[in-house]
């Protein structure tokens, strides 16, 4: 088994020891989870999730995890400037490769969640992370889609590419400066000649032929029949008697 496989075993049990263990030692090392979802028309949605610790320390493990009071009681600049230093984070850390050719990350969209359950931050939140959703369109003539995650990067990616409309995933760990493996979701290409509608034919007759035939078997048989039993009830009907006939 080659090496890398053998470590992404090792860190996939890992984890899930790690989130079965309970809330104080699943955030002992953060984690960014990355899903990509690809259209048949080329779009893609990526939605990034990420604790905020990745980026307020150059070791993420020596902060414990960040309370939802910390960015509720936060003024709209604060907000911005938190923001901003997770948009420059992800510049560093995530790179997008198209067909071979990368490209840098689009413009991000953040929204505070709830690091637990994944939904709106809410007042008892006791752990918050910023969900950044990047919407853009695949490069015509596909070649396929992969994530760089750069050396910069301080915490493990758990990479999870889709089509959309399909739930099945195949999840893929990345370590800094590494490179996700190719995923070929179903890009653009040029529309198919719409073929032209068949020539009307006249419709096809012979079902009624067929019942036609077996109709006039039925009553040629049935005819047979009648006709058998006539000639068969007058040879076997009683004679009259002289005194009848006389009479």
């Amino acid at each position: 088994m080659p090496s890398s496989t053998l470590r992404q075993l090792i860190l996939g049990t890992v984890l899930s020891v790690l989130l079965a263990v309970g809330h104080a030692e699943a955030h002992v090392v953060p984690n960014m989870v990355v899903e990509a979802d690809f259209a048949a028309d080329g779009a893609y949605t990526l939605r990034i999730n990420m604790d905020p610790r990745t980026f307020l320390a150059a070791d993420p493990t020596t902060l414990p995890p960040v309370p939802g009071s910390w960015y509720q009681e936060q003024t709209p600049e604060q907000i911005a400037a938190t923001q901003e230093k997770a948009r420059d984070y992800l510049y560093k850390a995530l790179g997008l490769i198209f067909g071979g050719q990368k490209t840098p990350l689009p413009a991000c969209d953040f929204q505070a969640i709830d690091g637990e359950d994944n939904a709106p931050l809410k007042p008892e939140t006791q752990e918050v992370h910023l969900l950044a959703t990047v919407k853009g369109q695949a490069p015509a003539g596909g070649g396929g889609f992969q994530i760089e995650f750069g050396r910069e990067a301080n915490t493990t990616l758990i990479y999870l590419p889709g089509i959309v409309g399909n739930k099945e995933r195949r999840a893929q760990v990345l370590f800094p400066g590494e490179t996700s493996r190719l995923f070929q979701p179903q890009f653009p290409t040029e529309k198919a000649a719409v073929p032209s509608p068949a020539p009307a034919t006249a419709p096809n007759r012979l079902p009624f032929f067929v019942f036609l035939g077996v109709v006039i078997a039925l009553l040629f048989q049935g005819w047979r029949l009648l006709r058998k039993y006539r000639h068969h009830h007058r040879g076997h009907r009683k004679p009259k008697s002289d005194e009848d006939v006389n009479n």
